[in-house]
């Protein structure tokens, strides 16, 4: 694959993923549908009600989840890709990313900005994926 291709996958994958950001991502419990970019927000704000070291790699570990797939997306738009570091990142991101289906509570239901964001996600895993076999760097 040459680097313009992979250049413009990249590109592609991260308009999805930041597509993901401005769709409706959840519907509370009022009936106030959040974009993903405020449900992002709303989460860096729960920073506030940790009380003990595990609450706060709780919220680290939701609250890294665009981080770690913003890692990837760079690293998948390098030439060379090392494996074991893209494998790390992918399981801690594809783990976090599902997570907070799981966290949510009571009436509040996922919308399409929550799906697109998964998917966008396992593109982009699967992208640094298959960029870190191809090279076959460890």
């Amino acid at each position: 694959m040459s680097a313009k291709t992979n250049r413009i996958i990249t590109i592609g994958l991260a308009v999805l993923f930041m597509l993901s950001f401005i769709l409706p991502s959840l519907r509370g419990p009022l009936g106030i549908e959040l974009s993903g970019f405020s449900v992002f927000v709303a989460n860096i704000a729960t920073v506030v009600f940790v009380e003990d070291f595990y609450d706060y790699l709780l919220f680290l570990y939701t609250a890294l989840t665009n981080v770690w797939v913003v890692l990837l997306l760079i690293w998948s738009a390098r030439i060379k890709v090392k494996t074991i570091p893209v494998l790390i990142l992918s399981l801690l991101a594809f783990t976090s990313g599902l997570s907070w289906k799981f966290n949510i509570e009571g009436d509040q239901v996922l919308l399409i900005g929550y799906w697109a964001w998964i998917i966008s996600i396992l593109l982009i895993i699967s992208f640094a994926i298959y960029r870190s076999f191809r090279n076959h760097i460890i």
